[in-house]
């Protein structure tokens, strides 16, 4: 099987401390059984503790978490107590593997990054050159060749992100967003302050349309769209092709109205793409 990567795989490194938005904040820490078995015979006081954060469930282990929804070993300073005491390899998988993801397509493993970590949406907007993608022989490619490689006929899918700033076009975009489940009370507040400001937003848009650096929205359009490949043969490349573009548009109407930010991706990705239930929501309509 061959492995196929994004140009900037090999660049991402974690900013620990001098993250925004840690991984180790607002999500259920699950731990795997091998590193639950080291953890409940490890002495000493680290040892304790960590046999005391441990909740027990049939569905498996993780981590309870703090009042304010921390991970109990992430430390004031930003940083992994597990990391500063015993070092990465004392890191449970989940912890070990986040921001990473793969996925099988027929005879190829895509690895990729995914865009709720601030640093690779900041690797992947840090470059206007069209996205390519490495195989682990070496070989360079766009991202119509690696549709080829993988065998998914592209036909009348697009291949780059058009923006289409129409009033029909954003309501529908919002409507369906708002119909996702929140990862917070924020979600929809966000998704109702675009709303009441709809003309605003298209005319905007329309402006920012001219002038903007559209590499930044192929690159991002392309990458939504490389994370859901292992979907083609279920859903359809032209289905996802559909849900990349309305996400994509989603993330440029936000930069045409307040500025371009990698934040507004790094939302977008955070609410929808690692909820699988809303991913599959927004390809059913």
């Amino acid at each position: 099987m061959t492995a196929i990567y994004p140009d900037f795989y090999d660049r991402f490194a974690c900013k620990a401390g001098d993250c925004r938005h840690s991984c180790c904040r607002g999500w259920e820490i699950d731990v795997d059984g091998e590193s639950a078995a080291y953890y409940r015979a490890l002495p000493g006081t680290l040892g304790d503790d960590l046999r005391a954060a441990l909740v027990e469930t049939e569905d498996g282990c993780h981590f309870r978490l703090t009042d304010d929804e921390r991970c109990p070993f992430l430390r004031p300073d930003g940083l992994c107590r597990l990391i500063r005491e015993l070092g990465e390899e004392a890191l449970c998988d989940i912890c070990a593997l986040h921001p990473r993801f793969y996925a099988e397509v027929g005879d190829a493993e895509l690895c990729g990054l995914g865009l709720s970590c601030e640093k690779v949406c900041e690797l992947l907007l840090s470059s206007s050159a069209p996205l390519r993608f490495v195989a682990e022989d070496g070989e360079s490619m766009d991202f119509a060749a690696l549709l080829c490689c993988l065998g998914l006929k592209a036909g009348v899918t697009p291949l780059r992100f058009v923006p289409v700033p129409s009033e029909a076009r954003y309501a529908e975009i919002l409507r369906r967003l708002a119909a996702t489940e929140p990862i917070d009370k924020a979600w929809p507040e966000q998704i109702r302050a675009l709303e009441a400001c709809l003309s605003d937003l298209v005319e905007n848009a329309a402006e920012y349309a001219a002038v903007c650096d559209r590499a930044r929205y192929d690159r991002i359009y392309q990458y939504i769209l490389f994370r859901q490949l292992e979907r083609a043969g279920e859903d359809g490349l032209s289905a996802l092709a559909a849900y990349a573009g309305l996400s994509t548009e989603f993330v440029f109407m936000q930069d045409a109205l307040l500025g371009a930010d990698p934040e507004h991706l790094r939302r977008w990705s955070e609410q929808i793409e690692y909820s699988t239930e809303n991913v599959d929501r927004l390809l059913e309509n």
